[in-house]
């Protein structure tokens, strides 16, 4: 995950040293694709971690250990996928209005009063959006703390009780019935920040993704 976390802060970085307008947008994109990419992995994971506790929750004592082994490694594939999702919001808050801040500084170059005032016009608009992406982003990141502590618990408690009578003691407990409406909340929060990127792309490129 850190190898691509910092591909992401390079593509930010370089947006701010890009020498063209429509070489900025490029980069810019480059990066929305990486934080598309890394929500859609998380939003579907969340789907795949409910599969497994369902099947680890059900399993035959036969099946118990297979079943708790693809449950395991579900969570830990979650966990990876929302420190991604919270290393691109680090990233975005500390990079991410280079895009912008060039923007404006080339805006205020302009010599023709009615140009400048157009294009300061549309940065204005295009900085809107991008708040907006940065505020659903940030939602999302910060959406997982309930969801993975249950579904953490649940991993070590049958972990370390890896049979029919700690199953069932589990089952019906409040965590296990938390995770589905934690999930739903994780994955809502997701959409919405893949809406935001989607919007603030269609801002900044010729044709929206």
């Amino acid at each position: 995950m850190k190898k691509s976390v910092l591909m992401v802060a390079l593509v930010l970085t370089l947006v701010g040293c890009s020498t063209t307008a429509p070489d900025r947008s490029a980069r810019t994109a480059a990066t929305l694709d990486k934080l598309q990419q890394d929500s859609l992995k998380a939003r579907q994971q969340t789907e795949s971690v409910q599969t497994s506790l369902d099947g680890l929750m059900n399993a035959t004592p036969e099946r118990l250990r297979a079943a708790y082994d693809k449950y395991a490694s579900d969570v830990t594939k979650m966990k990876e996928y929302a420190a991604a999702i919270r290393e691109d919001d680090s990233d975005l808050q500390k990079n991410g209005a280079a895009y912008l801040n060039k923007w404006q500084k080339d805006a205020s170059s302009i010599s023709n009063p009615e140009l400048r005032q157009m294009a300061e016009q549309r940065r204005n608009e295009i900085a809107q959006k991008f708040r907006g992406m940065t505020t659903a982003y940030s939602a999302a990141a910060q959406s997982f703390d309930a969801f993975l502590r249950d579904i953490d618990d649940v991993r070590k408690v049958i972990g370390n009780d890896l049979t029919p009578t700690g199953q069932a003691g589990v089952h019906n407990t409040a965590v296990v019935q938390n995770v589905k409406p934690e999930a739903t909340q994780v994955s809502s929060a997701i959409e919405a920040a893949e809406r935001a990127i989607a919007d603030f792309r269609s801002q900044i490129t010729p044709t929206a993704k």
